[in-house]
């Protein structure tokens, strides 16, 4: 019962963003190997919900939650609850329950459907981005030399699977009974309604996923075994090293993870050799380093809906006149030399 009460007690921590790296790890861990963590969760939630404060919340979002929550409940326990009775719960326990509900269809393996279901798939050119609608109407904003697949309908109480190798901002739209759920190489990133930007792409050592609303789960999965690395609110990026399953959690602006969809692009203290792959992918430009000290170099900039030749002097100027260039009469290369930065 102690025990119980340890877990349950990081738990909701964690979901208001109060937990320290160590309560991090000792709570992934039990999700992670103990064989009845499923079980044991599903206890918690029964007796956290019963325990909470019997306080009307007649917030938008309460309601709205509730009402999803109450489909549901309703599907599979008939008029076993009445209806008013789930009301006076709070907004939070709502995103507790969505966070456990994550949690466990990511567990469990979903029955093969009897008919085969086809799949559309969406690549994009160097310098290309579109935006596009899914069949359950989340929105993605797919980004240059990327590729998605996706099923052309979602069954209803399924998982939706989404395959991804590139950059993508996802707005997913709510669904309870649905997981949506986006594989990446070795990374998974599960949601149930939230908005995202994953960077994954395959040539690529370091994946990332940036949170600007609601919580996103992301995992690894290798060999068939799946390992939870995080649960992540707004302002949250996780940076996943996909050759030895390292990774580090950062806090930034939530507000920069679309920020390429509307042609800024921010970089926080990145080496050149790491901005120039993604001004390549997004300006369709293809650079030349003479001078491989200039690598090393670090910036924190921002571009806003510039050309590439006024991006280049401005990290010739950020450089301190250290970076030199020279652009291509057809525009299509990028030849830099020069000393290292200071």
């Amino acid at each position: 019962m102690e025990h119980q009460e340890e877990i349950r007690r990081l738990f909701k921590m964690y979901l208001e963003g109060k937990t320290n790296a160590s309560q991090n790890t000792i709570l992934f861990h039990y999700l992670n190997d103990n064989k009845n963590a499923e079980q044991e969760l599903s206890d918690l939630m029964n007796d956290t919900w019963e325990q909470e404060p019997a306080t009307r919340d007649d917030s938008v979002e309460a309601n709205e939650g509730l009402e999803q929550l109450w489909t549901k409940i309703d599907h599979k326990k008939q008029k076993t609850i009445q209806r008013f009775q789930l009301l006076k719960y709070a907004a939070s326990l709502v995103m507790i329950c969505s966070a456990v509900f994550v949690y466990k269809a990511n567990q469990k393996k979903q029955p093969e459907s009897a008919k085969s279901i086809a799949f559309i798939t969406k690549t994009t050119a160097s310098g290309e981005k579109v935006k596009m609608l899914l069949p359950d109407s989340s929105v993605v904003y797919l980004g240059s030399r990327s590729r998605i697949s996706w099923p052309e309908h979602f069954e209803k109480g399924k998982v939706r699977n989404v395959s991804l190798e590139g950059e993508a901002f996802f707005e997913v739209k709510h669904d309870a009974a649905s997981p949506f759920i986006i594989r990446s190489g070795k990374m998974e990133t599960q949601v149930l309604g939230t908005s995202f930007n994953i960077y994954a792409y395959p040539e690529d050592k370091i994946f990332t996923v940036s949170v600007r609303t609601g919580k996103v789960g992301v995992t690894e999965k290798s060999a068939g075994v799946r390992k939870m690395l995080s649960l992540l609110t707004p302002g949250m990026k996780i940076a996943y090293n996909k050759d030895n399953g390292k990774f580090r959690i950062n806090v930034g602006q939530f507000n920069e993870a679309d920020s390429w969809t509307n042609n800024r692009f921010v970089f926080h203290d990145e080496n050149l050799s790491s901005i120039l792959v993604k001004l390549e992918r997004y300006y369709n430009v293809h650079f030349e380093v003479r001078s491989s000290k200039l690598k090393a170099c670090r910036f924190n900039a921002t571009f806003s809906n510039i050309n590439i030749n006024e991006v280049m002097t401005q990290l010739r100027i950020m450089s301190s006149g250290h970076i030199k260039y020279k652009i291509s009469d057809d525009k299509t290369t990028i030849a830099l030399w020069g000393e290292a930065c200071e």
